[in-house]
């Protein structure tokens, strides 16, 4: 099964935009053209900035964070990702190679999801597909990061 993420609006891209789009029209009635740019820059963001994640497109809304960690971390979050009881070792640094762990996750509601990739020949390569994480799992690894 494959996970796709699609951007979606967040709350706080819609209260920015909203902010925007205010200002624009209250500095209209100061100064024309800039409250005409500043509303059509509001619109433009309302539009555009998405800051949010879904899965397949439903469901709650996450947050993406991506950590560049040492490769000495790697067995433990492959333990990790693959169901093992152990506390991932999460230090950050690219000494001896470097890991990049991607997490999608909404914190209130224990939900979430990771995918580990190497670095290797200039680019990440996946080294795990995402994988969906159990709430106290899940939970476990929203506070460490």
């Amino acid at each position: 099964m494959e996970n796709n993420f699609k951007k979606v609006h967040a709350k706080k891209d819609l209260i920015i935009s909203g902010c925007i789009i205010l200002a624009g029209i209250a500095l209209f009635f100061v100064h024309k053209a800039t409250g005409v740019c500043l509303f059509l820059c509001g619109i433009l963001s309302l539009i555009l900035y998405k800051s949010g994640y879904k899965l397949n497109g439903e469901g709650i809304p996450l947050q993406k964070k991506s950590l560049e960690l040492n490769n000495n971390c790697r067995e433990s979050l492959l333990d990790f990702l693959s169901g093992k009881k152990v506390e991932p070792k999460l230090v950050q640094g690219n000494e001896g190679g470097t890991v990049l762990l991607e997490v999608w996750f909404n914190a209130p509601a224990d939900i979430a999801y990771a995918r580990l990739s190497e670095y290797k020949e200039l680019s990440f390569q996946t080294v795990t597909d995402i994988v969906e994480l159990p709430a106290d799992q899940a939970q476990l690894l929203i506070q460490k990061i």
